[in-house]
């Protein structure tokens, strides 16, 4: 049996579609941390600043803990009177050997009267005539008031030429003044010697005679002490007279503050004393005078301070009470001149900053002198 039928193979099922897998989607990259990075950076800052600090501190130490100092007399009369005359105000500015004020000088000018009168009665008591003695004794009581006063002024003077406030040529003319002021003491003395020797022997050793030449020089310097005056360019503060008031020897009358002797007093941490030495260039800036850079040199370092150990009241130690891993570091006076231009007019106590070079350090001295600058800028809204 034949059959017509043909053999239709089935039609192949399609081969099912080789699907590929697409790779997973990368997560997207977290954005970074602003604030780590600020906070790195003030970190790194802050770390450098601190390096810098320590540094500074030892090759250019910084201090605002500094005032101007001067001298300052208590002025007192070396006599007890009643004032008559007062030739300054409070807080005013007055010249070497100016008036500040004068005591009634009657009382010792009668005492001057009476040891005269009582010389020449010892005179005639011995027989010979002491009108030579009594005037070359005058003359040798103005010849010492004027040395010492003299010899007071050549020592100041001095001290300001040892500071380079005054010149060379100051001293040479200082120096040669007291150089006449002593001669003038020593011829006075011999006029007085030779006076006594006319006198004799029995005369010039004559106790009453010693006795009345003594009290009549005292009576004289008693007399020229009546009238104070300056005793350098300067200032008067504290005036605590005024004219018939009643002062005693000794009793403080004002406060004179010395103007040429002017002088920077600074602390300075003890940590910075390394390499400080008298002699380092520093640099000044002042309260008053804002602005203003002056230069100036280490003349000392301060060698001690005091320590507080013992209550001065109960005599009891005192105990410094201190807490936390670093203590507060001890500070040391040293002392600064001006070098350059002195500034004018300015008041005792006033404050200051100051800068010291303590070598050559390039950076260090460059840092520290566009610091104190600043700080002589930022001075004007203090």
């Amino acid at each position: 049996m034949t059959s017509n039928d043909t053999n239709i193979d089935p039609a192949p099922e399609p081969a099912p579609e080789m699907t590929r897998a697409a790779p997973a989607a990368e997560p997207p990259a977290k954005p970074g941390n602003p604030l780590r990075r600020i906070a790195l950076i003030v970190a790194g800052l802050t770390l450098a600043l601190f390096l810098l600090t320590i540094v500074m501190e030892r090759v250019a130490p910084y201090t605002s803990e500094a005032t101007v100092q001067a001298y300052v007399v208590r002025i007192a009369p070396e006599v007890t009177g009643k004032v008559i005359e007062v030739g300054v105000s409070d807080n005013a500015a007055v010249q070497a050997g100016q008036l500040l004020f004068k005591i009634d000088p009657q009382p010792y000018e009668i005492a001057v009267s009476e040891a005269e009168a009582r010389l020449a009665r010892v005179g005639q008591q011995i027989g010979a005539s002491t009108s030579a003695v009594d005037s070359a004794q005058a003359r040798l009581v103005e010849a010492v008031a004027a040395r010492d006063n003299d010899r007071e002024q050549t020592q100041r003077t001095l001290e300001l030429v040892k500071r380079g406030v005054y010149s060379k040529a100051k001293q040479d003319e200082a120096q040669a003044t007291l150089q006449v002021a002593e001669a003038t003491v020593v011829r006075a003395q011999a006029e007085l010697d030779k006076a006594k020797a006319e006198l004799g022997p029995a005369g010039a050793e004559n106790p009453q005679l010693r006795e009345a030449l003594a009290a009549l020089e005292t009576a004289r310097l008693n007399l020229l002490r009546t009238t104070v005056t300056a005793p350098s360019n300067g200032a008067v503060t504290g005036l605590q007279l005024a004219t018939g008031q009643f002062v005693g020897a000794g009793s403080q009358a004002m406060t004179f503050i010395d103007a040429g002797t002017i002088w920077i007093a600074a602390n300075i941490k003890e940590n910075s004393l390394e390499h400080l030495s008298a002699g380092d260039p520093a640099e000044i800036t002042l309260d008053t005078r804002p602005g203003r850079i002056y230069p100036a040199v280490v003349e000392s370092v301060g060698w001690g301070v005091s320590q507080g150990d013992t209550d001065p009241t109960t005599g009891l130690p005192t105990i410094r009470n201190e807490s936390g891993w670093i203590r507060e570091p001890q500070r040391f006076p040293i002392r600064l001149n001006f070098t350059g231009e002195r500034p004018q007019g300015i008041r005792y106590g006033s404050q200051a900053n100051v800068t010291i070079y303590t070598g050559e350090n390039p950076i260090a001295n460059a840092i520290g002198a566009l610091w104190i600058r600043l700080v002589s800028i930022l001075s004007y809204a203090s």
